[in-house]
């Protein structure tokens, strides 16, 4: 990072520009630098070693994990080296908004927090899908199919002019999209509300008869709009708590990598105090800490999902996989950035074990304890 000042001679379209107080410059190595020089100029850069520390991870759960550690190590730190811009306030303020101020009106949207706000919001827009689901798949298609059946009584098997006035226009089944089966309920409102000899009550299975009538259809149509009117909501309100959650994470993402483009000002490369933030000294990395815990969920027949605790100054891990009977070791099975792994294509009922090394420029962190699951059906 280099500062700038108005006369520096740096153009306003530099992509590696940063205005502020003080304003400075991106150089290669700096979180958020952006590559302008040719392809090849461009590679040999990436193979410096400092380029692959420290970069601010995008997957929230290790960005809210590093923002923490780095928060710990400016409350103990920011006044020792003169940390100005990006205290352990700056970073509270920017976790909280995601993860919610217990000190904000209990319930509301501060205390609970953006991204609880959109699981919340993302929740009840399934719910609502899952809804109109049941009554379209229910209510709606009996009515219905109990309709259809009218028809065939009245026009016959064959698909004809009288299918068609009555709703039915390109066969004689039920459809199977919701907004089809809104469209056929109002023309059975219409279709029997002209012709009342064709309204009929059938008998069920099981409850009262099923009234195949101008006003049952009119009024399961009125029920079926206010479903569908209901996902739409909540579906443009998952959509904005997902913007607004976004942005959160977003804040706290600038906040995080501006903090250590501050602390590259403050710190030479190989000061053993990165490590206080959760951070790689960039001169010589230490191998991370090891991983502290992992578990296998079964998602569905022959698929696991492997989730693991962040290991300190990871960025990345390493996955090794035994399936008993099969392997007569563990083996390599993939490397993750992120903090899970899904398993597929495993034989249900087969036995999986699994363990994982976090790994970093410096080296690797003793493997993580093993769990061992039977593979779900």
């Amino acid at each position: 990072m280099k500062p700038v000042t108005w006369d520096s001679g740096v153009t306003w379209d530099d992509k590696n520009l940063r205005w502020g107080n003080p304003s400075y410059l991106l150089e290669p190595g700096d979180p958020g630098y952006i590559h302008t020089a040719p392809a090849s100029a461009a590679a040999n850069t990436q193979k410096r070693h400092t380029t692959m520390n420290n970069e601010t991870p995008r997957n929230q759960k290790l960005l809210l994990a590093l923002a923490k550690e780095m928060k710990s190590g400016a409350a103990a730190l920011q006044d020792v080296i003169g940390l100005h811009h990006h205290r352990d306030t700056t970073f509270n303020t920017a976790i909280l908004k995601l993860e919610g101020d217990p000190a904000a009106a209990p319930g509301s949207n501060a205390n609970k927090g953006s991204q609880l706000v959109f699981k919340m919001c993302e929740d009840a827009a399934k719910d609502a899908r899952t809804a109109l689901k049941t009554l379209s798949d229910g209510a709606v298609k009996t009515l219905l199919t109990g309709y259809r059946d009218v028809m065939e009584g009245v026009h016959g098997r064959t698909h004809n002019a009288g299918w068609a006035a009555a709703g039915f226009t390109q066969n004689t089944r039920v459809p199977e999209k919701h907004d089809e089966r809104q469209s056929l309920l109002g023309t059975m409102r219409s279709y029997l509300a002209a012709n009342t000899g064709h309204e009929a009550s059938l008998p069920q299975p099981s409850g009262p008869p099923l009234a195949v009538t101008a006003a049952a259809a009119l009024a399961l149509s009125a029920t079926f709009q206010t479903a569908r009117d209901l996902v739409n909501t909540k579906e443009s309100d998952q959509a904005l708590c997902k913007n607004l959650r976004d942005a959160d994470k977003d804040a706290l993402f600038k906040v995080v990598s501006d903090a250590i483009v501050e602390l590259r000002t403050l710190l030479a490369a190989d000061d053993p105090r990165w490590e206080v933030f959760g951070l790689n000294i960039p001169a010589n990395p230490n191998p991370p800490e090891g991983v502290s815990s992992v578990t296998l969920t079964a998602v569905s027949a022959g698929k696991e999902e492997l989730s693991w605790t962040r290991a300190r100054r990871a960025t990345y891990y390493r996955i090794f996989i035994k399936i008993h009977g099969v392997d007569a070791d563990f083996r390599a099975l993939a490397n993750d950035a992120d903090l899970d792994h899904t398993l597929k294509d495993l034989t249900p009922g087969s036995t999986l074990s699994v363990y994982v090394v976090a790994a970093n420029d410096g080296g690797e962190a003793p493997p993580s304890p093993t769990v061992t699951k039977v593979v779900g059906a």
